[in-house]
């Protein structure tokens, strides 16, 4: 049985941009994700990190948020920087 190859689907670029409504530390990156719901999780996950300063720990992200955008420039959610819980 021969395979057929099929074209590879590229995947979305999201960009996890931090905001406090007055200034922004742009992601000029962004990461490849399957969809919104993967982009959500990695925001929360960025936002958990930020607020554990496990990340960028020189900063106070008190009222700070991960600003998600698709690649092109939709803002898809925000997730407030802040102490979460584990569950």
């Amino acid at each position: 049985m021969a395979s057929v190859l099929l074209p590879a689907v590229p995947m979305p670029r999201y960009f996890f941009n931090l905001t406090d409504q007055n200034s922004t530390v742009p992601d000029s990156e962004g990461l490849e994700l399957a969809g919104d719901a993967a982009a959500r999780e990695e925001a929360r996950l960025l936002a958990r990190d930020l607020a554990d300063r496990k990340v960028m720990p020189e900063r106070d992200w008190t009222g700070w948020a991960v600003a998600i955008a698709d690649e092109r420039g939709r803002q898809v959610d925000s997730v407030p920087i802040a102490k979460f819980d584990s569950a």
